[in-house]
C-alpha cells in the first residue's frame, strides 16, 4: 500500500507559527463590577493547558493555558501546578526520510512504540506539591460526573481514577497503585479510606471569580474512542447526573459569593481528530465495523468519521477488505456521530439552565469553536480546523496549541467584559507559539 501521507502540510504551518507584533497598546485595566482578586478555573485538559497529547511546558505551553492568559490580563496572581522536562510525554514532529512525520508519545499499553517517542519525565510521578493552593483546577480527563460520588461505589471509582490504587493494567504508567489519570496528581485526593473529592477543592478555593469549562470530556472521552466505553472512564455522563453535579459545583461557588462565567461545550466532531482522514483523502473504499457491539462490517460512507488514530491501521493495510476492516475504536460511525452531536446539544442545555438558575452568564464556546471550521482571522493570521496547517490545533488534533488557547482566552475575556463592565484587553494571538517544527 502506498504510504499514507496526511502530514505534509508544513509550509503554511511554518508561516502560521511565526510571531507578529501585537496591535494592542498599553492600557489600564478596569475590573468593572468584577472581583478578580482570587480567580480560579474549572475544567479538564483544555483548562489545564494540555496540547500535543500531553502536559508539557518546555516552550511555555502550560504557562499559556487559556486561564493563565486571562489571569495575566486581569493582573492577578494565578498559581498553576506546572510540570518539568517532558511532563507526561507528548506528540512531536520529526524529519524521517525527507518527510515530516508525527511521532506519538510513548504509550505504556503498546509494545511497538516508535524509538523516537517521548516518554514522561521521571518527575511526573510526583510532579506537584499537593499542599499548595492552586488557582488552575483544570484536570485532564475530568468529567462532570467525577466531581463527587453519589454513593460509596462512585466515590471509590473516582478515587481510583483521579487519586490512586488503580490496578497496574489500568494505571496511567502501568504501575500498581497509580491513578488511571495522572493529571490530577497536584491535588490531594486523600487515600482510599479517607477520600477527598474534587468538589472539596472547589469549596476550599474561596474564589472571588471563576471560569467553568467543565463538560468537554463527558462527550469527548467516549467519542475519541470510537464510541467505545474503555475501562469505564469513557462513558457518556447521564444528562440528569450531569445537571445534578454541575448544579452542585455552581451552588458551592455561589455560596462563597464567587462571580464568574460558564461555557458551553463545542462540537468536538468538527476538530481535526475527526475530520482529517476522509474517504476523499484516501480515495478508495474503506471497510469498517459498525458499532461496538455488533458484527456488522460495511463500507464507510461520508457520514462516518475515520479518526486520526486510524493512521497506523491504514498504514498496515487494514480497512481495504471486508475481511480486515478498521477497528471500531478508530471510527466514529454515522450513528455514533449523531449520538455525539445530540449529546453535546443536550448537556449544553443543562449548562445554560444550571448557569441561569444560579445567576451566572454563559460564553457560547459551541458557536465560537465551531466557527473555526469556516476559518477565522486574528491579528492578520487565518486559523481554521485543518490538521497542522490550520494553525489553531496541536498535533493530537483535539486540543488547541498556544495560539488556539490565546484565541479561546480572548473569547472568554470578551464575554467577561460584556457581563461585568470590565475592560480586559485581548492578547495578540500571533505572539503565541503554534506547532513546533524540528
Amino acid at each position: 500500500m502506498k504510504k499514507l501521507n496526511i502530514y505534509l502540510v508544513v509550509f503554511v504551518a511554518l508561516i502560521l507559527s511565526a510571531c507578529t507584533k501585537t496591535q494592542f497598546e498599553e492600557y489600564e485595566t478596569s475590573n468593572g463590577t468584577a472581583d478578580f482578586s482570587n480567580y480560579i478555573s474549572l475544567g479538564n485538559s483544555f483548562t489545564q493547558g494540555l496540547q500535543d497529547g500531553g502536559l508539557h511546558n518546555e516552550f511555555g505551553q502550560q504557562d499559556n493555558s487559556y486561564p493563565a492568559i486571562i489571569a495575566r490580563q486581569m493582573g492577578t496572581s494565578f498559581v498553576q501546578p506546572t510540570v518539568s522536562g517532558t511532563g507526561s510525554g507528548y506528540f512531536h514532529l520529526e524529519y524521517i526520510d525527507g518527510e515530516i512525520e508525527v511521532i506519538k508519545s510513548f504509550d505504556v499499553d503498546i509494545a511497538n512504540n516508535d524509538p523516537l517517542a517521548i516518554k514522561w519525565d521521571p518527575t511526573f510521578v510526583n510532579w506537584a506539591d499537593t499542599t499548595v493552593k492552586y488557582n488552575n483546577l483544570g484536570v485532564g480527563g475530568m468529567n462532570v460526573r467525577n466531581v463527587y460520588g453519589q454513593n460509596i461505589t462512585e466515590e471509590l471509582t473516582y478515587h481510583v481514577y483521579l487519586g490512586s490504587t488503580a490496578p497496574a493494567a489500568l494505571a496511567w504508567n502501568g504501575v500498581l497503585g497509580e491513578p488511571i489519570s495522572p493529571y490530577g496528581r497536584f491535588l490531594n485526593f486523600g487515600d482510599i479510606n479517607n477520600r477527598v473529592e474534587y468538589i472539596d477543592h472547589v469549596t476550599k478555593s474561596n474564589a472571588t471569580f471563576f471560569t467553568n469549562w467543565l463538560g468537554i470530556n463527558d462527550a469527548m472521552s467516549w467519542s475519541k474512542e470510537g464510541g467505545d466505553e474503555v475501562s469505564g472512564s469513557s462513558l457518556l455522563t447521564d444528562p440528569l447526573e450531569f445537571r445534578a453535579k454541575y448544579d452542585t459545583v455552581l451552588t458551592e461557588l455561589k455560596a462563597m459569593g464567587a462571580q464568574g462565567i460558564c461555557a458551553t461545550v463545542h462540537d468536538i466532531t468538527q476538530t481535526p481528530y475527526f475530520t482529517t482522514i476522509t474517504l476523499e483523502v484516501l480515495n478508495k473504499d474503506i471497510w469498517i465495523k459498525e458499532g461496538a457491539d455488533t458484527n456488522i462490517i460495511r463500507k464507510a460512507v461520508e457520514e462516518d468519521l475515520i479518526l486520526l488514530t486510524a493512521k497506523d491501521e491504514l498504514g498496515d493495510g487494514m480497512g481495504v477488505t471486508q475481511a480486515n476492516p478498521l477497528s471500531h475504536t478508530v471510527v466514529l460511525d454515522k450513528d455514533e456521530v449523531a449520538i455525539t452531536k445530540a449529546y453535546i446539544n443536550d448537556i449544553n442545555v443543562q449548562i445554560r439552565a444550571s448557569a441561569a438558575s444560579h445567576g451566572y452568564a454563559v460564553v457560547d464556546m459551541y458557536s465560537f469553536m465551531n466557527s473555526l471550521s469556516s476559518g477565522m482571522n486574528f491579528d492578520g493570521i487565518a486559523l481554521n480546523t485543518n490538521y497542522i496547517e490550520g494553525g489553531a490545533y496541536s498535533l493530537d488534533g483535539l486540543h488547541p496549541n498556544s495560539k488556539g488557547y490565546a484565541m479561546i482566552a480572548n473569547e472568554f475575556m470578551s464575554a467577561i467584559n460584556a457581563n461585568f463592565g470590565s475592560n480586559l484587553q485581548p492578547v495578540s494571538v500571533g505572539s503565541y507559539r503554534g506547532i513546533t517544527f524540528p
